[in-house]
């Protein structure tokens, strides 16, 4: 019996030199070399750096590290721990500005940042959180 390959198209992501740049101007992403979204969310990942950055300053405490930034199911996604031990307050404040943020990113196009018109749609197994134009630019034949 034969078995048949299934290829998975990957879809486009990365950032821009300037959107990088804008990243690794806070603290928190100082060191992080690499972001797996696209330029449309660039804007909620700063925004949620600055929160968090300001939530640590206020309690006094180092900032966490993160680990990965990534798209999965058309929502932002962040991986966080801290190296040494903080307030269980901390940490469920900074828990709730990145469940805050995914929420957000449902509602903001991946692509360009629109939050207008946005829909969800499944493609070769990745879910894409798009606008009708980027969408439609994507999936040009």
């Amino acid at each position: 019996m034969q078995t048949a390959k299934i290829l998975v198209q990957k879809p486009e992501i990365g950032l821009s030199e300037d959107n990088k740049a804008k990243l690794q101007s806070l603290e928190i992403y100082k060191d992080k070399k690499h972001f797996q979204f696209s330029n449309g969310w660039v804007d909620l990942a700063y925004e949620l750096g600055k929160n968090i950055e300001e939530v640590c300053k206020l309690a006094n405490c180092e900032l966490p590290k993160i680990e990965a930034m990534y798209n999965k199911y058309n929502t932002l996604r962040v991986d966080y721990h801290f190296v040494s031990s903080v307030p269980k307050i901390v940490e469920t404040l900074i828990d709730s500005l990145i469940y805050v943020t995914e929420d957000k990113s449902m509602m903001i196009c991946e692509y360009c940042g629109a939050n207008d018109e946005i829909e969800t749609t499944e493609k070769n197994n990745h879910y894409i959180n798009a606008c009708e134009k980027c969408f439609n630019r994507k999936n040009r034949v």
